[in-house]
């Protein structure tokens, strides 16, 4: 990257300067792995009532994301690789878990979830970010949600 990355409060996702954003408010519960929940906006569906994929990928990017940041690295997102599982109806609240799972030279391992009510599964995904600073050899051992 040419230039440093830096914390933007207009950052679509958890930006509380931005009025068109989601102003999510994430969670750090443990080294490595980030939280957050969603009440989704009528305005992001894509079919009738559904919830656009891309948004859906959208906030699987960013909770991975944050769980890098939750290990104290900036990174970008160099690869994301979703997998939907079930239609998200627009207005239903929905939470999202993202996880590092191991961490080599600049290369972040990352998944993500995203959760119904009733904790169901509904889209996951795994990602490649790329830590802005070199990171330590130690990592996360690699679980599940």
């Amino acid at each position: 990257m040419d230039r440093a990355i830096e914390q933007d409060s207009r950052c679509f996702c958890c930006g509380a300067d931005n009025d068109r954003g989601l102003r999510l408010s994430i969670t750090y519960p443990e080294k490595g792995i980030a939280e957050t929940r969603l009440e989704v906006p009528a305005w992001f569906s894509g079919w009738k009532n559904v919830t656009h994929g891309g948004l859906i990928a959208t906030l699987l990017d960013e909770i991975m994301a944050h769980a890098c940041a939750g290990m104290a690295q900036r990174a970008v997102t160099a690869e994301i690789t979703v997998r939907y599982q079930k239609a998200v109806e627009t207005g239903s609240r929905i939470s999202a878990r993202g996880k590092v799972e191991e961490a080599r030279g600049r290369v972040l391992t990352t998944r993500g979830w995203l959760f119904d009510e009733a904790g169901t599964v509904v889209a996951e995904a795994t990602g490649r970010f790329i830590a802005t600073t070199r990171i330590s050899r130690s990592s996360p051992q690699a679980s599940s949600a």
